[in-house]
């Protein structure tokens, strides 16, 4: 048998499953799901393509550790991307920490009657919609008539639907009069 000519084969070279992975940001709360990552693949040595994202949410808007965070929408573009095939979503995991609330008071004035106690209203930066009361103990530094004096709110504590979101300040202070009371 005599062959004459180099032989020929054809063949398809299909596309590589490109898995798209991603690490989750941790921030700080916010009343919204809305997440950040980072996205990771498994391309070849020196190829170059780019991936994106059009969503990455929290399952939902609260505090916690390692919540989990779909990323929807993967695509990837650039010289290469024809080569591959990737994954269009991937889950994570980060974390939403409290935020800090900065609680300030407003003292009322007061006639004198023998005691420390003060009335105090509670301010705070809380995100605009969030449901909590703010609580604590309020006093006068003494018992005694003067102006100008100096109320402090200790033991603040946060009651409430939202309130486990929130890292508020342990103290406050203000200051009010206390009057002398008449005979």
């Amino acid at each position: 048998v005599t062959v004459s000519g180099a032989p020929t084969a054809t063949a398809a070279i299909t596309a590589k499953a490109l898995n798209v992975t991603a690490t989750g940001t941790s921030r700080a709360y916010n009343q919204l799901t809305t997440a950040t990552v980072t996205l990771a693949d498994d391309r070849v040595a020196g190829d170059v393509l780019t991936t994106a994202y059009t969503s990455a949410t929290f399952a939902d808007k609260n505090v916690g550790t390692g919540k989990t965070v779909t990323v929807t929408g993967i695509s990837i573009s650039g010289t290469d991307s024809v080569n591959y095939t990737a994954n269009t979503s991937t889950t994570t995991t980060a974390n939403i920490t409290a935020k800090a609330l900065a609680v300030t008071i407003t003292a009322s004035n007061k006639t004198y009657d023998g005691n420390t106690t003060a009335s105090v209203t509670y301010a705070d930066n809380r995100v605009v919609g969030d449901v909590f009361t703010v609580s604590g103990t309020a006093t006068f530094a003494t018992k005694a008539v003067g102006t100008g004096k100096t109320v402090t709110a200790n033991s603040i504590a946060l009651t409430g639907t939202d309130a486990a979101n929130y890292a508020p300040n342990s103290s406050t202070t203000n200051t009010a009069n206390i009057t002398a009371k008449t005979l």
